[in-house]
């Protein structure tokens, strides 16, 4: 975890000696982490700080304490830190009754200056972070899992999400996406079972093919793996008997 990381960052700034470049330091490189903690500890008083556990990923930096988890943007200033969180729920409220699997529920705090999201945690791993061989040895259990996910997502009537919608969706073949899928599957690491994704900042109405691409994009592990290809002809698998079945 990264709580000693910047622990360590934060104990080196007081040595920085012009107080401007030690301020740039405490909000470019340590994303103002000890500010942030300070103030949610402050609205949160009744929760065991002493066991806090600190992750980052993409914009945000996420403190975790027990099955809970309070997600802050990393950059305080001009993120419009409200609209975002505001935007992620709305899609996570939206997508949690028609996915197979869990996805954070969450509820919007303000400490202080900064606005954080809390959430469960979905108990698991990262599936990027487990070791290669063990999830090439899964390929096809976790591959039909995610093509089974991407089918009940891009294919859902989010009848609340239509102010997000393109007006041309229908005629592109548009579908919601989550946009960064490959970094956010969360398994069971003793069956191996898909059981959440997490982090839905990026998820949008966009192309099928963009998610596909997505289990790629990013992580160098999962373009030596078949999920892939093995989640999309689940995909079409799904799509192909649903089709039968509507004749």
């Amino acid at each position: 975890m990264w709580k000693p990381f910047f622990d360590f960052l934060w104990f080196i700034s007081y040595f920085i000696p012009f107080r401007g470049v030690r301020t740039w330091f405490r909000l470019n490189k340590c994303y103002d982490y000890k500010n942030k903690l300070h103030a949610i500890r402050t609205a949160t008083p009744e929760l065991d700080w002493g066991k806090m556990r600190l992750a980052k990923g993409g914009g945000s930096l996420a403190f975790i304490i027990d099955d809970t988890v309070f997600k802050v943007r990393k950059f305080h200033k001009h993120d419009n830190s409200a609209e975002k969180f505001e935007r992620e729920k709305r899609i996570t409220d939206a997508v949690a009754p028609v996915l197979p699997v869990a996805v954070p529920k969450i509820e919007l705090i303000q400490a202080g200056p900064y606005l954080f999201y809390k959430t469960h945690f979905i108990p698991g791993r990262v599936l990027v972070d487990l070791p290669l061989k063990r999830i090439i040895a899964n390929n096809d259990k976790i591959g039909k899992q995610i093509g089974q996910i991407i089918y009940s997502l891009f294919n859902a009537d989010l009848k609340t999400l239509r102010d997000m919608i393109p007006h041309d969706a229908k005629k592109r073949n548009l579908g919601m996406v989550h946009g960064d899928m490959c970094s956010n599957i969360i398994v069971n690491p003793d069956t191996m079972d898909v059981v959440g994704i997490i982090d839905w900042e990026y998820a949008y109405f966009n192309s099928l093919w963009y998610e596909f691409y997505g289990i790629y994009r990013v992580r160098r592990k999962m373009r030596q793996t078949d999920i892939a290809p093995i989640a999309m002809w689940e995909y079409y698998r799904l799509r192909d008997e649903k089709s039968k079945k509507t004749k």
